[in-house]
């Protein structure tokens, strides 16, 4: 998550591939449709997402939510 204050974050590069791949399999047109999607539907498949990477989407998501 973000330091107090600001409101992106920087990603590995793996994750940004991830995202990328979900984008294309599940038609969303950016990284925050993506990440609301995995959020959303709690993939948590071994080549989708790794469940420390959900729990940070989730954090995310949450704190955007706040």
């Amino acid at each position: 998550m973000p330091p107090e204050g600001y409101t992106t974050v920087t990603i590995s590069d793996e994750l940004a591939e991830k995202l990328t791949r979900i984008m294309a399999h599940h038609d969303r047109s950016s990284y925050a449709e993506a990440i609301e999607y995995a959020v959303d539907t709690t993939l948590v498949q071994e080549d989708e997402i790794t469940i420390q990477e959900l729990i940070q989407l989730l954090a995310e998501r949450a704190e955007e939510l706040n």
